[in-house]
């Protein structure tokens, strides 16, 4: 009797691991700059697993490589990685990113470090509904800004309609 309640609930846990390791095509949308100034969705179709949690981190990182329409521009430095994603249960989720360029410092203007910042901001909530805030983090700790301007103190909201078209 014990070894078929063990059975039982091994095959329980494969069937929770399975469900949580499906993949399906979905389209996201990644936000980068138009020459307008303003974010603008790029649409691609990603292989994503189907649980929400699982689908995060390699989205952002799909963010981080860039745009592949050449009218819009890169925002995040080339040598950027995305280090942890976590969405939490109160509609917070954490964004941890490093690379040689954010640890030594990044030397970027005001409005670039702004529209880098809601790039991933407006990534995470256009595509993971249940985010509201987002909180950047650099190497895992709580740094002061991206790029000498823009204090990541406090979490982000989706960013105004002159920052980004939906």
């Amino acid at each position: 009797m014990f070894a078929a309640g063990c059975r039982s609930r091994s095959a329980t846990t494969a069937a929770a691991r399975t469900q949580s390791d499906r993949v399906s095509s979905r389209e996201v949308q990644l936000f980068y700059e138009s020459p307008q100034l303003i974010l603008v969705p790029e649409r691609r179709v990603l292989p994503l697993p189907e649980k929400e949690s699982a689908a995060f981190t390699p989205v952002l990182r799909e963010l981080v490589k860039g745009p592949k329409i050449p009218a819009l521009g890169r925002l995040l430095p080339a040598d950027t990685v995305v280090r942890a994603a976590f969405i939490l249960p109160d509609g917070n989720a954490i964004v941890d990113l490093g690379g040689p360029t954010l640890t030594a410092g990044w030397n970027t203007g005001s409005h670039n470090e702004l529209m880098a910042l809601y790039s991933v901001v407006e990534t995470t909530t256009a595509n993971f509904p249940t985010v509201r805030r987002v909180r950047l983090l650099v190497n895992g700790q709580v740094a002061d800004t991206l790029g000498g301007h823009v204090r990541l103190d406090r979490p982000f909201y989706r960013a105004p309609a002159d920052v980004a078209k939906r």
